[in-house]
This record gives C-alpha cells, sequence and structure tokens, in this order.
C-alpha cells in the first residue's frame, strides 16, 4: 500500500461487509502473525453505556504508574486513528500504514468487517510499540466481538441496557449473556450495575459456566459524590484497601462517577492499592472526548454529549435537569437502526424545542433521512428538521440569540457529536480529534457546587 490515505480508504472499503459478528477471522490472523495480543497484559470492558469511560480512566491509572499503556475504543468522532492511542497519542499515519500493510491482505482475503480489521490494526500497533498495558473497550456485545480473543487479567461489564437488539437480543438478560461472554476461565470479572435481577442472574450464571471468578463492585466499594457543576464532580472512594477523598472527575454527573468508582476498583482488584495522589492525576485526566464535553459557538455555549441509547440519554436528561436552570434546545441525530423516538421525547422533557437533523458521516445503511422520520416530527411540534448538523446548530443559536433559550445541547450519536466538532470549527476533518486538557476549577468557581 503505497500511502496512509491508501489505506485508510482500503480499511473503509471493509465497511461493505457490514456488522458480523465472530472470532474465527480474528483468531485466524493472530495464530497466522505470532498471537500480537498475547505480547502485553490487558483489561477488557464490555457495557451498554460507561465502557469507554471506564477504559479511559483505566488507561489514565495505567499512564499514572509510568506504564506505557495502550487504548482501543470505538467507534470515533472525527478520524479513525482515534480509536487506537498509546498514553494518549493516537497511532501515527505511518504506524497506522504499517500495521495495515501487515494486517490488510489477510483482511481484504478473508473480507474481513471494518471492526475486526480496525481491532487488529490495534493488536499490531501494541505489540510493536510494546505496551505495559493495554485497555481494550468492546465494539459490540461481548461474546462474539473482535476483541475477545484476548485473554486478559481483568474483565470488566460496566451495566446492561437495551442496545443493538438486532444482533444481541431483545430482552436484558439475553443482552447480559452476550456481555458476560469476555468472561474467561480463571480471570477475575468484576461488575460495576448488575441490575435488574434478571441482568445479575445471566451474569452470575455464565461466570459459574465459565468458571470466572466474578465479583460485584457494590460489594467491594463505596463512593460517595461531594460536589458536582458543569465542570465536574468530585468525590470520596473507599475499598478494603483504604479510602481516597477528593477525587475530581472532569465529567459531571453520578453516572461517570460510578464508571470512575469501577476503574479504581478493578486495578486494585488485578494490580493492588493506588495511591491517592496517582489516583487524583489519573482521574484528572479521564475525560473522554464528546462526553460533557462544552464548547461555544459565537457566544452562545454548546454542550456535546455521545448518548446515543435511551438509558443513556435519560441519564444525560436528569444530570443536566439536576445541574441548574438553562434554558436548553437541542441538535439530535440518531442512527435509524436505534429506538430514537424514544429519545427524542426524553429530550424533549429537558427542552420544548429543538433539531432533529441527518447525519453525514452515517453508514448510508443506517442514515435517519426526513422521510422516515417525517411521522414522528408531525407528532411532535417542538422538532424541527435539519438536513446537517451544522445546519441544525445555526438555527439552534437563532434560538439563543432570539432569548427562547440559553445553551445548545447536542447529542444522539458519535456522528452527531463528530460533525458538531468540525462544525464548530474545533476539530477538522482527516485529523484526530485531541481535546484540550479541562482543567478542575478553583474552589468557589465554575457553577453551582452541590
Amino acid at each position: 500500500m503505497s500511502g496512509y490515505p491508501s489505506a485508510l480508504s482500503a480499511l473503509y472499503r471493509l465497511e461493505a461487509f457490514g456488522v458480523r459478528l465472530g472470532l474465527d477471522n480474528v483468531a485466524a490472523y493472530c495464530a497466522a502473525a505470532g498471537h500480537p495480543e498475547r505480547a502485553w497484559p490487558a483489561f477488557h470492558v464490555a457495557g451498554t453505556n460507561g465502557k469507554g469511560t471506564t477504559a479511559t480512566c483505566l488507561a489514565a491509572l495505567g499512564r499514572a504508574h509510568g506504564l506505557r499503556t495502550g487504548l482501543y475504543t470505538s467507534p470515533h468522532l472525527v478520524e479513525f486513528r482515534e480509536r487506537v492511542r498509546i498514553d494518549g497519542r493516537p497511532i501515527s499515519e505511518a504506524g497506522f500504514l504499517d500495521a495495515w500493510n501487515r494486517v490488510g491482505p489477510f483482511a481484504e482475503a478473508r473480507s474481513m468487517t471494518f471492526f475486526e480489521a480496525g481491532t487488529l490494526i490495534a493488536f499490531e500497533w501494541f505489540a510493536r510499540r510494546k505496551v505495559d498495558l493495554a485497555v481494550l473497550e468492546v465494539g459490540l456485545g461481548g461474546r462474539l466481538d473482535a476483541t475477545n480473543v484476548v485473554r486478559p487479567e481483568l474483565s470488566v461489564v460496566t451495566n446492561v441496557a437495551l442496545d443493538h437488539e438486532r444482533h444481541l437480543g431483545g430482552d436484558l438478560a439475553s443482552i447480559a449473556r452476550e456481555k458476560a461472554g469476555i468472561f474467561k476461565p480463571g480471570v477475575p470479572a468484576l461488575v460495576g450495575d448488575p441490575r435488574p435481577h434478571e441482568v445479575r442472574s445471566s451474569l452470575a450464571t455464565v461466570a459459574a459456566e465459565r468458571g470466572a471468578p466474578l465479583g460485584w463492585l457494590a460489594d467491594e466499594a463505596r463512593w460517595m459524590l461531594r460536589a458536582e457543576d458543569a465542570t465536574g464532580s468530585v468525590f470520596d472512594y473507599e475499598s478494603g484497601h483504604g479510602r481516597i477523598d477528593d477525587l475530581w472527575l472532569p465529567l459531571p454527573g453520578s453516572h461517570f462517577v460510578a464508571d470512575a468508582a469501577l476503574a479504581l476498583r478493578a486495578w486494585e482488584r488485578s494490580r493492588g492499592a493506588i495511591a491517592p495522589d496517582v489516583a487524583r492525576t489519573a482521574l484528572a485526566a479521564s475525560a473522554p472526548a464528546g462526553r460533557m464535553e462544552w464548547h461555544s459557538t459565537g457566544a452562545v455555549p454548546v454542550l456535546l454529549d455521545v448518548a446515543h441509547n435511551p438509558a443513556a440519554v435519560l441519564r444525560l436528561v436528569a444530570t443536566l435537569a439536576r445541574l441548574g436552570s438553562l434554558r436548553w434546545t437541542f441538535v439530535a441525530g440518531f442512527l435509524a437502526d436505534k429506538r430514537w423516538a424514544q429519545m427524542l421525547d426524553a429530550l424533549l422533557g429537558l427542552a420544548p424545542r429543538g433539531r432533529l437533523c441527518g447525519l453525514e458521516t452515517a453508514n448510508a445503511g443506517r442514515r435517519l433521512g426526513m422521510e422516515e422520520a417525517a411521522p414522528a416530527l408531525a407528532q411532535r411540534p417542538g422538532v424541527r428538521w435539519s438536513e446537517t448538523v451544522g445546519g441544525a446548530l445555526e438555527d439552534a443559536r437563532a434560538d439563543v440569540v432570539a432569548g427562547t433559550a440559553d445553551a445548545i445541547l447536542v447529542t444522539g450519536s458519535f456522528h452527531t457529536v463528530g460533525e458538531a466538532l468540525v462544525a464548530l470549527g474545533v476539530a477538522a476533518r482527516g485529523r484526530p480529534y485531541e481535546p484540550a486538557v479541562r482543567e478542575r476549577p478553583a474552589v468557589g468557581a465554575g457553577g453551582d457546587r452541590r
């Protein structure tokens, strides 16, 4: 392959094969390539929501302990290389090209999916760069996800909610079994939120069948939210290893604090006690891009969050309602195969008006169009259609300028947030998005501290 643009185009051509769950392709490559997935110890993180935040916190803990740490997450916001990072830095163009030149011929010969090949690029890059630790976020489900060829030192499930039912099953028990598919014989496992009962039962059953020692976060650790405002959360954490006070996470929301607590306990479970200063350093650097991220258009504040299923949107709405008295208007872009009308109704519980928009970067087969959306919009007069995220942002900004709203919420998909970042001029197509470090405000600054 002659250069990075050609290699990236070749990877994207694999999108034509859609979503195909299974381990055969990835396992065959790993065996032929000398098992790059065995070159580093790993944490493996699954779950419906919060797995990106938990994985980011774990990777930050690795870096804070002086380890060269790889992080593989998905999807990306603006450019593929965001998915594969070492010590917070995206894989270079040269690194991607080198990995693709090894992965690509095998992937094309076997008609691999985009995600399978992307996962192998991460495996190869981590092996070539000799990382001390890798943190892998499951892409879809767990049992048949391409990442599941790894044998980690700890398996983590954040929570289980309805999402991707076409692939994972139409009820919580079935989805929980799929996510518990990352449990391995003899490998400890830790679960964040096992509610409701059928989820806990499924996870426990699979763990027993697999011989995976299973722990529940609430049985092993406690955390207390001390303060919260639009910039982040301050909390205390306690486990059998001791207590750590005044942890600042640059993400507002009790659900994000639970994700951080899960990461802390996962590290303790696998690697022992964490020094308080190390924990504070790590969590202060643990805000994944596109989560509760503030920008502006003109003088109008814009909050971006990738909530992309009903459970996530409900948590987002609850957090914003609790944080203060801002009047919101929203820009929402959803994939057509999601329960988008339900998410739209949740947003209308926060804001009386908003825009539903098309997504230019979404795969054509999953793109929601105006004709499909029209019947739902006819029943929701507060919501208007916009063809693009950029156009919806301009319309929403007009609401704020007219005095009918104070701020804009952008949510519904990674595509939505990625396109908004480009429209706002803080990201550029073709380059990995690397947000600025979020600084902890001085005591008494930054809005309501609760």
